[in-house]
């Protein structure tokens, strides 16, 4: 009786991750959520912080820096995932969303992250927002 319990207790664990992260990573949740302008540039009527802080609440980041109080049209909100950037901009009444690698992302938004983000390593960055690889060859103190 006791591991037909655990078996359904499992199961049911199981059966809550598999629906929780249906929409997988941030970038398959907001292609499916906003509107698609072009390759990785989605659109959506709501402001900026609006609109991050849903595709926070859905894929939380790994770090987030919302300059629009200092830089207002001139600035968004840019949220860091291990393997993506995006970035949530003004775009007249409501937002442009762009989605990003790594290394695409850091270098688009340099000058809003740069300060802030350490460059991510050839797989990003780890959870902690660390470069994920450093790279280097024989003594190069790894």
């Amino acid at each position: 009786m006791i591991g037909g319990v655990s078996a359904a207790v499992i199961a049911a664990v199981v059966l809550v991750a598999v629906l929780k992260d249906g929409d997988g990573s941030p970038s398959k949740w907001i292609s499916k959520k906003y509107s698609r302008v072009s390759s990785g540039v989605y659109r959506s009527p709501k402001p900026p912080q609006a609109v991050a802080k849903e595709i926070n609440k859905k894929h939380k980041a790994i770090d987030r820096v919302d300059d629009l109080a200092a830089m207002g049209a001139g600035g968004g909100v840019f949220l860091r995932y291990p393997k993506l950037v995006v970035g949530v901009l003004p775009d007249g009444s409501g937002s442009r969303i762009t989605v990003d690698t790594p290394s695409g992302g850091y270098s688009r938004y340099h000058s809003h992250v740069g300060g802030r983000w350490s460059s991510p390593g050839s797989n990003g960055w780890n959870s902690s927002g660390i470069a994920s690889f450093r790279g280097g060859g024989p003594g190069s103190g790894k």
